[in-house]
């Protein structure tokens, strides 16, 4: 099956983004493409196409810590990702955190699952309430996908700069900026190209935004 609905001028702006020269995105083949404000508003996207019905994930790089083992009787996942939200005119500054998919299953008292395991985190029930990483997601696709692009890969004078400290992969983070770009330009792509229909897009380097487009 083709990736992103078929819609080859979506993965070449995308192959252009990371590879090339960054293009204006100006849509094709009815696929969509927007840029999310702010992770809360990329959450809230989530949540409203899979109430809608569709499969809907996110992701982001892996750009924090990921809490693999929980205390007994645990009801809820750890919260690692923390992002920093600034004040706006219309709301206060805030902190948006979330869990990233679980290791092993959570489940309630009455053995209702709150989180899927992360092998299932792509396609079960409570998913899209987890966020996952490149681990998780590649080689799965789901209707729309909400995709971080983390502190690790930022926009300097033209040109992306990697910033392998900021990875929380052990293999990885130990790295120079060279050896690490091309690793963090791959996890980009497959993350951004796991969306069948739609793709939303979070970034924590505001200088990025100007490449992807206005929010939507």
């Amino acid at each position: 099956m083709a990736r992103c609905t078929g819609s080859a001028a979506y993965t070449t702006w995308v192959d252009n983004l990371l590879y090339g020269i960054p293009q204006a995105w100006h849509g094709h083949r009815g696929y969509d493409l927007g840029l999310a404000d702010d992770p809360f508003q990329l959450q809230q996207w989530i949540e409203h196409a899979t109430a809608a019905g569709h499969t809907a994930r996110t992701t982001a790089g892996f750009c924090w810590r990921w809490t693999r083992t929980r205390p007994r009787g645990a009801t809820a996942l750890p919260l690692d990702i923390s992002i920093p939200v600034p004040a706006t005119s219309s709301s206060p500054a805030r902190t948006w955190n979330a869990a990233w998919n679980a290791a092993d299953p959570l489940t309630d008292p009455d053995g209702t699952t709150l989180a899927p395991h992360n092998q299932l985190w792509a396609t079960h029930t409570g998913g899209h309430q987890q966020v996952g990483c490149i681990y998780s997601a590649q080689g799965l696709e789901y209707h729309h996908v909400g995709v971080i692009i983390g502190p690790d890969l930022t926009w300097t004078d033209g040109h992306w700069t990697a910033h392998p400290g900021q990875s929380h992969d052990p293999k990885l983070r130990t790295l120079t900026p060279a050896q690490y770009l091309p690793y963090a330009l791959n996890t980009y792509r497959v993350l951004l190209t796991r969306g069948t229909h739609t793709t939303r897009i979070h970034t924590t380097d505001h200088m990025l935004t100007g490449l992807i487009g206005p929010g939507k």
